[in-house]
């Protein structure tokens, strides 16, 4: 049974990854409505997404991946909304022309500056890390 829904599982992002950039979330969400699901399973898909997002916000204010958890949930949500799966295929297309170019700037850097700008990225985060602590002890 387990090995049956990892194998369903891992189908399901190869297919998501062949789908073209932009059209990945609408994709997915005609195919999640090709196959009949219950009330509840929809609920409960829904629900973790939910959850996921509501997660991913409190992450937002102490150190962890609140991005990610935000994702996450957006993603599983938009399995059954097909104005967030449109939305998540346009943002898709602009955060990758976006990473394009600050990757080629990224290059261009010398690795002197590359090592100076990640360590001001540690010390931010440390610093972020700490006044949180901070906060959330007081």
């Amino acid at each position: 049974m387990k090995s049956v829904m990892l194998e369903r599982i891992k189908g399901s992002w190869q297919r998501f990854k062949a789908d073209s950039p932009g059209k990945r979330f609408q994709q997915q969400f005609k195919r999640r409505h090709e196959v009949a699901r219950t009330l509840l399973q929809k609920a409960l898909v829904v629900g973790s997404g939910v959850l996921f997002i509501g997660i991913g916000i409190v992450l937002f204010f102490v150190p962890g991946p609140g991005v990610l958890f935000v994702l996450f949930g957006a993603v599983l949500i938009a399995q059954w909304s097909l104005t967030l799966a449109r939305a998540l295929d346009w943002t898709e297309i602009r955060a990758r022309k976006l990473l394009a170019r600050s990757s080629g700037v990224w290059r261009q850097f010398s690795a002197a500056v590359k090592i100076l700008l990640v360590g001001l990225a540690v010390i931010a985060a440390a610093a972020v890390g700490f006044g949180a602590l901070k906060f959330l002890a007081a």
